[in-house]
């Protein structure tokens, strides 16, 4: 056998089942109406039609005016 199974510290290390949070959580943002201190650009993207129904349905499901605001304020708070 590769270790002493009578080894305290490696059956306890083996017995704990600790709650592994993931880091990269995705937090849906709320919408606020407060100023900017920057201003906005336009830029060009693409998204798959599919895609863009979601994302506009979910700007509307969380009260932003529109996807961009929405979408601008999801990588705002990753």
């Amino acid at each position: 056998m590769a270790f002493n199974p009578e080894n305290k510290q490696i059956k306890q290390a083996l017995q704990k089942t600790e709650q592994i949070e993931p880091k990269d959580k995705l937090v849906i943002p709320v919408f606020n109406d407060a100023d900017e201190d920057e201003r906005t650009k336009n830029y060009t993207f693409s998204l798959q039609p599919s895609v863009r129904t979601r994302l506009d349905a979910l700007a509307k499901e969380h009260n932003f005016k529109s996807a961009s605001k929405f979408l601008n304020e999801l990588i705002k708070n990753m």
